[in-house]
């Protein structure tokens, strides 16, 4: 293996590793800070009032639409409380008057969020997996040079 492909793969996997590690510790800090609202929170029900549609472009002028639940409950403290749920979908997962569980920390009511696997952990999830593919990706290629060196 000539100079340039080691410098090359050196490069190469000190970028996709330091990057894969920078996801991984996010998908990390994501996933602590989802278990601690998790251990903090109450579970109750609540009740689809509103599906709201949310439109976006992406960088290339196409358009997509989202449907996101909007959900109320009554806390602990008697309060009312109404969110919109951080995840939306298309077609829409929730439908008007449909009961779901929900999560909510007592000293902050507006913080709830649906009680599903996919909107408290699919984030940490994909951050620590796409981190951990990098980081194997960046050190195959940091061994691999390494290695030619011998």
């Amino acid at each position: 293996m000539t100079d340039i492909d080691v410098t090359f793969f050196r490069v190469f996997g000190s970028i996709f590793a330091g990057i894969g590690s920078i996801f991984v510790i996010t998908g990390i800090i994501i996933g602590v800070n989802t278990r601690s609202f998790f251990g903090k929170s109450i579970s109750t029900q609540g009740t689809v009032i509103d599906v709201v549609k949310h439109k976006s472009r992406d960088s290339n002028g196409r358009s997509s639409t989202n449907y996101y639940p909007v959900i109320e409950f009554t806390a602990n403290s008697g309060k009312l409380v109404e969110f919109e749920a951080n995840s939306g979908s298309n077609p829409p997962t929730y439908t008007q008057g449909q009961k779901v569980e929900i999560l909510y920390n007592p000293q902050e009511p507006e913080s709830a969020m649906i009680n599903s696997s996919a909107d408290l952990w699919v984030l940490p999830a994909i951050f620590t997996g796409l981190g951990s593919i990098f980081v194997v990706i960046g050190g195959i290629s940091l061994v691999k040079s390494f290695l030619s060196r011998r």
